[in-house]
């Protein structure tokens, strides 16, 4: 079974009597108040023991005792930030998060050591130690799991080594070991999900009991979601969806043809997310480039010639989503007013329909429409963030010349704020750090970075910006909303989804508003395809068909909203009848 291992140590005699490694040492137990340092010094033990060559079952024996500090470790960690801000992070979050994901990574590679031996043992001697491969296995898919999710936290996508072994080990354990076993679930990740309506019972928790196979799938169907695209604060509701259909999910032997309509494959030598096409081309390179390094690293010959792949149906998990987005959009965009009053009374329930609509959206292959046109060198963008602070910026774009000349000092300063993605310099920022840099554009948008520090901009999944190449681009800017992001290193990628690079502020009046002479800010745009909008912040949305009044060029025309365009965390943007002049 290949897997991705460092190489063990090896040391002389006296090299070994001099710096021999001890067990696990009892005190731990002292920090059981202090999660991070616990995990630190877990994980420093794990480097060590992960280096050296043990036998199988004294390995075992100090990696399960490893664990049993490290659960209830990484439970109070996760516990305590699943729901927090992921931009920008809180020193303890980002500390917290990123040592679990370490341990959680050493634990998967000590496992890993000890399967890796036992799978080559001779059939006699493999069938006296069948029960340990069995919950090495499922040990090393739960560590996984755990890493994949702390890592959506973080906006961290699981390596491709991860995805590689994840994927190697369940392929060939499914050959000789009943995968659908069920065993007891490791406590990590087993956190309250979600909240009844009305009830403060906790309900929909993670499995108690899991298999290799659900586990497998779960890994498959998590990395499928795209959860970067996912408000941190609501990943759990993946959880929740992912787990009312998973007895239910199965992964059964490709046969070689076309893939059904709502159908994935995974190969066995894969190291990415499933396909929603064939790959076999790939998939056969990948395992020639395999066969090859076994041969020059092992001398060893033969091997799988074909590959092998399972598929897995979404029709499923597709039918319970739908279900579940058409309750929650029934209850947003009822007029009624008990369901409306229990809309209001769970702010964050609008991000629970968001979320349930980004996983339908994610069950479908998409294909590129725009091509990207990469930056070439440093391209500085000014972003404005936040409804209304989009909407001032537009108010400050019409306002006459002679007005204009008088805020021109008040206006370099915004806009040189606006090129800075952290409003304070750390120590180790570099001249060049805290600016938005610009990766790629395309006409549906564009892919920015910065360096992230405890001070950069809070930002998030559904967020209104307005951005400028340069300062001049700043007086017809473009309106885009943050769709995605991406740790990598020590930067922050940011994607931006344009919604107009036509618009105007104004104000929105129905006639109820008409009546007490008030009217709402909002954001007029052309859309792509030539029709208008309205972009109004969240809690000012109207329902559709309610005719509206809007000034536009010193005019007053009215409008009757036609359909929902965009619905965001922050905002929604309104389509438009033709046009109308009072």
């Amino acid at each position: 079974m290949p897997l991705e291992l460092a190489a063990l140590r090896s040391r002389s005699g006296l090299s070994r009597r001099k710096d021999k490694l001890l067990p696990p040492p009892e005190s731990w137990r002292e920090l059981g108040g202090h999660p991070i340092e616990l995990l630190r010094e877990i994980d420093r033990y794990l480097k060590r023991a992960n280096g050296e060559r043990l036998p199988p079952r004294g390995r075992l024996r100090w990696m399960i005792f490893c664990l049993q500090y490290a659960c209830p470790a990484i439970r109070k960690i996760y516990s305590e930030h699943h729901k927090g801000d992921a931009v920008p992070e809180t020193h303890d979050r980002r500390e917290g998060l990123m040592v679990a994901i370490q341990v959680c990574s050493q634990l998967s590679m000590g496992f890993k050591h000890i399967l890796r031996h036992d799978y080559q043992l001779s059939d006699a001697r493999y069938s006296r130690v069948r029960s340990r491969v069995r919950e090495c296995a499922q040990l090393v898919l739960e560590l996984i799991r755990m890493e994949q999710r702390l890592r959506a936290l973080r906006y961290q996508k699981l390596p491709a080594s991860a995805w590689l072994d994840c994927n190697r080990i369940f392929f060939a354990i499914r050959q000789c070991e009943d995968v659908h076993a069920e065993h007891k679930a490791l406590s990590c990740l087993q956190v309250p999900l979600e909240r009844k309506d009305g009830n403060t019972e906790l309900s929909r928790r993670l499995p108690q009991n899991i298999s290799i196979h659900q586990l497998f799938i779960l890994i498959q169907l998590f990395g499928l979601m795209d959860t970067n695209t996912v408000s941190s604060q609501k990943m759990h509701i993946v959880d929740a969806q992912l787990a009312k259909v998973l007895p239910k999910l199965e992964a059964v032997t490709d046969t070689g043809v076309a893939l059904a309509m709502g159908q994935v494959i995974v190969y066995g030598n894969q190291d990415r997310p499933p396909f929603f096409e064939r790959q076999d081309e790939k998939a056969e390179a990948s395992l020639a480039r395999q066969r090859l390094l076994a041969e020059e690293e092992q001398g060893a010959t033969g091997g799988q010639q074909v590959p092998v792949a399972v598929c897995i149906d979404l029709l499923l998990l597709e039918e319970s989503l739908r279900q579940e987005h058409e309750q929650l959009y029934r209850l947003f965009d009822s007029s009624d007013a008990d369901d409306r009053s229990r809309m209001v009374a769970d702010l964050q329930d609008l991000t629970r329909l968001l979320t349930v609509d980004a996983m339908c959206d994610k069950l479908h292959m998409k294909r590129r429409r725009h091509p990207r046109n990469y930056s070439l060198g440093k391209k500085i963008l000014y972003v404005y963030t936040g409804f209304m602070s989009v909407y001032q910026l537009l108010m400050e774009t019409e306002v006459a010349d002679d007005e204009r000349a008088l805020l021109s000092d008040e206006h370099q300063l915004r806009d040189a704020l606006a090129e800075r993605s952290a409003l304070i310099a750390t120590d180790r920022d570099s001249s060049s750090a805290g600016q938005w840099f610009v990766m790629d554009v395309s006409a549906g948008g564009v892919h920015i970075k910065t360096r992230e520090s405890q001070f950069t901009t809070a930002l998030f999944i559904g967020q209104l910006v307005a951005f400028g190449y340069t300062r001049d681009e700043l007086q017809s800017p473009t309106v885009a909303y943050v769709s995605r992001f991406l740790r990598n290193g020590p930067d922050i990628e940011v994607t931006l989804r344009t919604l107009s690079t036509r618009v105007e502020a104004t104000a929105v009046q129905s006639d109820f508003l008409s009546q007490s002479e008030m009217a709402l800010p909002a954001i007029w745009a052309r859309l792509v395809d030539g029709r208008e909008g309205v972009i109004l912040h969240q809690s000012h949305r109207l329902s559709l068909a309610t005719p509206v009044a809007l000034e536009r060029g010193g005019e007053r025309v009215s409008r009757t909203i036609q359909s929902t365009g965009t619905l965001q965390r922050e905002f929604i943007l309104h389509v438009l009848d033709r046009d109308t002049v009072e």
